[in-house]
């Protein structure tokens, strides 16, 4: 369809729409207007043929009134203005080549926020990587300049550089009136920067020394002159730089001596925001699961699945070998895998988490994944929390909604628990009875239902709120969130102890979240 009909049929609607008309369609010979109110003179229209299902394109539209809603404020032009670019991808989300694609409000909100864990991860590193070049390149800087007074302090002294005494040498490189602040610099080059400072002073004169020597010429540079202006610019450019990416001081004892092992130990306090890292002791266990769980309307279950692992984070190095004693209690026929450099035979027969070979280690300040499982289930018992919304409207212009919750897993213990319920854009709800608390977010346009616990003792809830309105298919979908310090998957640690049978003190953080947890 070219753009000048487009810009037709988006000219002509204003003309053809009839004050007070009670409908939101209007129809022509071959198009049909499909149009809601969203906003202070704002509608959201949709253009379809006179053949298309009325059903299906008032869904449709009911659905892009919503994204729009939930993206910006409809009350704001303006705001509606410059968050155009965002609500022009959702619309291409919910239609795709002229078709409705399968899609609820939930869904798009997921692929709308499109963050990733692993990216913020990588990032993480890559600013510890700029960090750690920085520190190196001051560090080399300043052994330049100490070499180089080194070197002229000799040149001073015997300006043939021919040879260098026993003495001066001992003086110079071992632990004499410059051993104090030059040998911890050499203690942590590379070897053959250490080879250099360890060979004799006969060796030093006869090689590199003796073999560049030169006289001296009035008015000559020093050889590393340039040499060290331009690492003075590299370092100027890399403090600029860092100032600019906004970098930190280094985090979780870092130092360029260790490189390699403080990138992961970062990754890992991003992943356990809960824990300080002050409490984690040197041996460290994390039991982390995300669960998803789709339920219809109807009560039926529609997706559930329930990923979890198991890490250790080791941070002494007398604990770099250590067994891991778990109890299970498998009820929902997990799938289990080990990692490849772990003993499974022993895992399954002693419930016991230990490396292959016998004479390698766990890595130090790195987590390691050491388990994982899956669980899928099709069965509706299987849902640690019930929802079920119930809207019915009640003949006068209002919907009456009652909402329940149901702990079924009286095992788990389940925090800042949040039931969002969708609500029509501008309507208030008069809340008749509720268990905990709720609040209206008019930017979300949503009903927010807040139980701060729920477990064996507090396992059922209700709230009940009457609105303006007569589509009972407007609260859904009911969104929950919450976090839970129990896994679902029944898994404990119950020990951590050498190959010799000695008992280690241990650490633990366990977590359960959900990553789309929805009624549609």
């Amino acid at each position: 369809m070219p753009r000048t009909r487009i810009e037709g049929l988006l000219a002509s609607f204003p003309k053809l729409m009839v004050p007070g008309q009670q409908h939101t369609t209007i129809e022509t010979e071959t198009i049909r207007y499909v149009y809601q109110p969203i906003g202070e003179e704002m509608y959201a229209v949709l253009i379809t043929s006179r053949q298309n299902n009325i059903v299906q394109d008032m869904d449709t539209l009911h659905l892009i009134a919503r994204a729009v809603a939930d993206i910006c404020d409809v009350n704001d032009q303006q705001g509606v203005i410059l968050r155009g670019f965002d609500i022009l991808t959702a619309f291409e989300e919910i239609i795709s080549q002229g078709s409705r694609d399968k899609i609820d409000l939930a869904k798009l909100r997921t692929i709308m926020e499109m963050e990733s864990h692993e990216e913020k991860i990588q990032d993480i590193i890559d600013r510890n990587k700029e960090r750690e070049a920085k520190q190196e390149l001051k560090r080399k800087a300043k052994m330049f300049e100490e070499q180089r007074r080194l070197a002229t302090k000799h040149g001073l002294a015997e300006p043939s550089l021919g040879g260098i005494g026993s003495e001066s040498g001992g003086s110079i490189l071992g632990g004499g009136r410059m051993g104090g602040s030059y040998e911890p610099l050499l203690s942590r080059e590379p070897e053959t920067i250490r080879s250099f400072a360890s060979a004799s002073p006969a060796a030093l004169s006869s090689s590199s020394f003796a073999s560049n020597a030169r006289g001296m010429k009035l008015g000559r540079k020093p050889k590393g002159a340039d040499a060290m202006g331009a690492m003075r610019n590299e370092i100027d450019l890399s403090q600029n730089l860092a100032e600019q990416l906004n970098i930190s001081e280094p985090v979780l004892g870092y130092s360029s001596s260790h490189s390699v092992a403080a990138a992961a130990p970062i990754a890992a306090a991003v992943a356990m925001p809960t824990m300080a890292l002050a409490d984690m002791k040197a041996v460290h266990v994390q039991i982390e699961e995300h669960i998803t769980a789709i339920v219809n309307r109807d009560g039926g279950l529609e997706q559930m699945e329930v990923k979890g692992d198991l890490s250790l984070i080791v941070t002494d190095e007398t604990c770099s070998v250590v067994q891991v004693g778990v109890a299970t209690n498998d009820s929902h026929n997990a799938q289990i895998k080990t990692h490849p450099k772990i003993d499974k035979k022993k895992f399954l027969s002693d419930s016991l988490i230990t490396l292959k070979d016998a004479s390698g280690s766990f890595p130090l300040s790195q987590p390691i994944g050491v388990l994982k499982w899956r669980i899928v289930s099709s069965n509706e018992d299987d849902i640690p929390l019930t929802i079920n919304c119930w809207p019915s409207p009640n003949g006068s212009g209002s919907v009456d909604v009652n909402i329940e919750y149901e702990l079924n897993d009286t095992r788990l213990e389940l925090d800042n628990v949040v039931v969002s319920i969708p609500i029509p854009h501008g309507a208030q709800p008069s809340v008749s009875d509720v268990d905990g608390a709720y609040d209206v977010n008019r930017t979300r346009g949503t009903l927010d239902w807040e139980i701060p616990t729920i477990d064996a003792s507090n396992k059922n809830g209700s709230l009940d709120f009457s609105i303006p309105g007569n589509d009972a298919g407007a609260f859904f979908p009911v969104v929950v969130s919450f976090v839970c310090k129990r896994p679902y998957y029944d898994i404990a640690v119950t020990s951590v102890t050498t190959p010799d049978g000695q008992e280690v003190d241990f650490s633990q953080l366990v977590s359960l979240v959900p990553d789309q947890y929805a009624v549609i």
